[in-house]
């Protein structure tokens, strides 16, 4: 499915950021449970922590990542995302912004992804469309990735060792920083609630 110019608009820069930002205040005004749902920090941790050990393999158009989370699925960045995502409206308690946030992040990473897709295409050709019919979209296979199909797409086994220099490079950090910080604003909001 080819991207029309007006979805990408969309999908693209300023407009996530805001939505981004939208979120953030619903979930902060939405949050009223003190303490946060644990199973909702961890699964906020684990997003995390999948956007940072993404963040070591990718070398963002220039070679074609393959190691680590990238063997077991295509787009381990935007399921960390996800996971965060919904890890914190959990942690809240409010179903009806989980809900909503599921239906949000899929009608809209969808369209990030094809986008993403086409890119990648005209960067690596046959080669990436071998990678997409060798590791699935968005759900991980549970199972090891094929290393001689893998050595066909990228013979290069350096580029498939995680690297901190390359995740400090891509802000890792950043994915354990909204963590905390998202975290932090449901926790004081919370309790400020549960104090009235």
């Amino acid at each position: 499915m080819e991207l029309t110019h007006s979805y990408r608009g969309i999908i693209r820069g300023k407009t996530r950021i805001l939505l981004a930002w939208i979120f953030a205040i619903f979930l902060v005004l939405s949050s009223r449970k003190y303490p946060p749902d644990w199973l909702g920090i961890f699964l906020c941790f684990n997003g995390a922590t999948l956007r940072f050990w993404a963040s070591g393999y990718l070398y963002k158009d220039s070679n074609l990542a393959l190691g680590g989370p990238y063997a077991y699925l295509r787009n381990p960045l935007f399921l960390g995302t996800y996971l965060m995502a919904i890890g914190i409206t959990v942690a809240t308690g409010n179903v009806l912004l989980f809900l909503i946030t599921t239906i949000i992040f899929g009608l809209i990473y969808y369209y990030i992804i094809l986008d993403e897709e086409e890119k990648l295409k005209q960067i690596f050709g046959q080669t990436y469309e071998l990678y997409c019919r060798a590791v699935p979209r968005f759900f991980p296979r549970l199972w090891p990735p094929n290393k001689e199909l893998f050595m066909q797409i990228n013979p290069e086994l350096e580029r498939r060792k995680f690297s901190w220099h390359l995740a400090w490079k891509n802000k890792a950090y950043e994915a354990y920083l909204s963590f905390v910080v998202l975290c932090a604003a449901i926790s004081i909001i919370g309790y400020f609630f549960s104090k009235i």
